[in-house]
């Protein structure tokens, strides 16, 4: 029995790494991404060099549950923020994006 060859499973198995020129676009994009949300540059700007817990960023940036996981979802799994013993901590990226747009 012959096994199927599914369109996306063989697009994703062609697909290669990102060339320097196409991760720095990809890098660009994500920086705009932060830069034009209000709320994405609180976030940053609130954790500041020192860090802060979830409860504090909550308390501070006045999000409700729904915003502040939104927000703060794409701060993480785009590399800008990080979660280290219970803190959220900008990574170098994070500290580059607040440096320009805080």
């Amino acid at each position: 029995m012959s096994e199927e060859i599914d369109e996306l499973d063989a697009y994703f198995e062609n697909k290669s790494e990102p060339t320097e020129g196409e991760a720095v676009k990809l890098e660009h994009m994500m920086m705009e991404k932060i830069s034009v949300s209000p709320e994405r540059r609180k976030l940053l700007r609130i954790v500041g060099i020192f860090g802060k817990t979830e409860k504090q960023l909550k308390d501070e940036s006045g999000l409700n549950d729904f915003f502040f996981k939104f927000h703060m979802d794409f701060l993480l799994k785009e590399g800008f923020l990080k979660l280290e013993d219970g803190m959220y901590r900008l990574t170098a990226s994070g500290i580059s994006m607040h440096d320009s747009v805080c």
